[in-house]
């Protein structure tokens, strides 16, 4: 049976990513950048207890809202030789980070003149004469409107 042009398809494959590759045997360490540590939560529930904390805030009227600006500074007490070591370990350790944040957000909540939204903040670690200064400056829309949903009333 003779053929003809119209009845013969080219099939083209389609080609969705690289082709097959060897697998290769995966590294015995890995380390990441940068270097993170994580310290005793213990003693870090101990030195934030005995914190000095310092908070201000303010309010500010913008175009898309009421926003709450603050800042809160904590002195986590050290011996003066221990101060610069200290503040170089909680600079790498997250859940300093977390306890500082939790404190702050604390402090901001007993400061604002409302309900505050989702905040956004910046975490400064820095050695200090009486121990390990953190300073946390946080930026946070107030929620307004009804305290009660519509279908309510």
């Amino acid at each position: 049976m003779p053929c003809s042009f119209a009845t013969i398809r080219f099939v083209t494959p389609i080609v969705t990513g690289p082709g097959i590759a060897k697998a290769r045997a995966a590294p015995l360490v890995l380390v990441r950048r940068p270097v993170l540590v994580r310290s005793s939560d213990s003693r870090l529930r101990d030195l934030f207890a005995r914190a000095d904390i310092i908070s201000e805030g303010c309010m500010r009227d913008e175009p898309s809202g009421r926003f709450w600006y603050g800042s809160t500074s904590l002195i986590l007490p050290a011996d003066d030789r221990d101060s610069e070591w200290l503040a170089a370990v909680a600079s790498r350790d997250l859940h300093v980070r977390v306890r500082a944040l939790r404190a702050a957000h604390r402090e901001a909540c007993l400061r604002a003149p409302g309900r505050l939204g989702r905040f956004v903040c910046e975490i400064r670690i820095v050695p200090d004469a009486r121990g390990v200064r953190v300073d946390v400056d946080v930026q946070a829309p107030l929620i307004e409107g009804r305290a009660t949903s519509p279908a309510r009333r």
